[in-house]
């Protein structure tokens, strides 16, 4: 008979906690290979077009035209470092949701352990006592025939 250990009922909490931890840490990591790929769009469209306009610039061009370049490399550039910013954003929220992942695995390997432990004593109790029973059983069979004589 399995009796109900208040332990098992704290370690199935934990390993939800775990799971849940972990999905999060999954969906941070995707967050942070999303921004990472967006930024390395932007600047690698921004270095694209700053050759382009050099070379239109080599050929000549008017100065409106310059304007109308540098302001929207001007924009490029805010566009990349916002995206350098929830890069880092993401990078951080990753970092904190690893320690949170880590932390609760620490917790439910905890509970593991104190099952272990208890189900490893109840096993030697369990042990003890049956051999009790066997020494008993055996010195009443030991007496039995020298009872038995007399």
């Amino acid at each position: 008979m399995v009796k109900h250990n208040p332990l098992n009922t704290l370690a199935d909490l934990a390993q939800d906690d775990t799971d849940k931890a972990a999905r999060e840490l999954g969906r941070l990591q995707g967050l942070r290979t999303q921004a990472e790929q967006q930024l390395n769009a932007l600047t690698q469209y921004r270095q694209e077009y700053r050759i382009r306009m050099q070379a239109i610039a080599a050929e000549g061009m008017s100065s409106s035209r310059w304007h109308d370049f540098s302001r929207f490399l001007d924009s490029l550039d805010h566009a990349i470092r916002q995206q350098t910013n929830a890069l880092a954003k993401a990078e951080a929220d990753l970092l904190a949701g690893r320690a949170n992942w880590q932390q609760q695995k620490r917790r439910q390997n905890s509970f593991d352990t104190l099952i272990t432990r208890a189900e490893t004593r109840e096993q030697q109790v369990s042990a003890r006592r049956e051999q009790r029973a066997n020494d008993e059983y055996a010195a009443r069979i030991a007496r039995q025939p020298a009872a038995g004589r007399t």
